[in-house]
């Protein structure tokens, strides 16, 4: 008997924690969806900033979006090179619970046409990230990422894209960042070209070249 009652202890508690889990990602769900119908209805209170660097062509900006008093949102965009960033963070009771990211790479490549001649094309690669979070750890980060050439006929948009489950290991930089960030809710960026380095993410500019042969 006592094999049987093991398989049954081990059964109840993994349908437990299976019910547990879907339940988490229900009520992320929820928040975000929330967060956008408030953000995309213009309805929460806005703090935007712009700024750039004289000693390089980076530049962005960052936007909080409040209800009320309460932080629910941080939008950052910034340009580096030939990479456009855009970081969001969904904010609940000051905690991050989701986190997506976005990297826009763009450069000229020769693409070899059925005459045998080579024709210069523009590319445009684009590398999303999703982590979700629970009590400021990660539970879940997913990644994709996808190509559009200025001679598709037909352009590659995200929906049509799977999600790939990915090891965490980026979960914690994502949450400095957003701390990071979160500090700058009462400052002024009087130079920005002093921002923390870590609140930008050079991997996708790096690959970009490796890629295009570039250095």
């Amino acid at each position: 008997m006592k094999p049987i009652i093991f398989i049954v202890i081990f059964y109840i508690s993994s349908f437990s924690f299976g019910q547990n889990k879907r339940g988490v990602f229900f009520d992320i769900k929820n928040k975000y969806q929330l967060i956008r119908e408030l953000v995309d209805t213009n309805t929460l209170r806005q703090h935007h900033t712009e700024y750039s660097c004289n000693e390089s062509s980076d530049k962005g900006s960052i936007s909080f979006y409040y209800n009320g008093n309460e932080l629910k949102h941080i939008i950052h965009t910034y340009t580096v090179g030939h990479v456009k960033y855009r970081d969001e963070f969904y904010v609940w009771d000051d905690q991050l619970f989701f986190q997506y990211s976005i990297h826009d790479i763009w450069y000229k490549d020769y693409e070899k046409k059925s005459s045998g001649k080579r024709k210069l094309v523009n590319v445009n690669l684009t590398f999303e990230e999703r982590f979700y979070f629970k009590d400021g750890n990660a539970i879940k980060c997913q990644f994709k990422d996808f190509e559009n050439r200025s001679n598709y006929r037909k352009k590659v948009k995200t929906n049509y894209v799977k999600n790939i489950t990915v090891d965490c290991d980026q979960a914690q930089a994502a949450l400095e960042k957003f701390t990071i960030l979160s500090n700058y809710q009462k400052l002024n960026i009087e130079n920005a070209c002093n921002l923390p380095k870590s609140i930008t993410n050079r991997e996708p500019l790096d690959m970009m070249y490796s890629i295009t042969g570039q250095n």
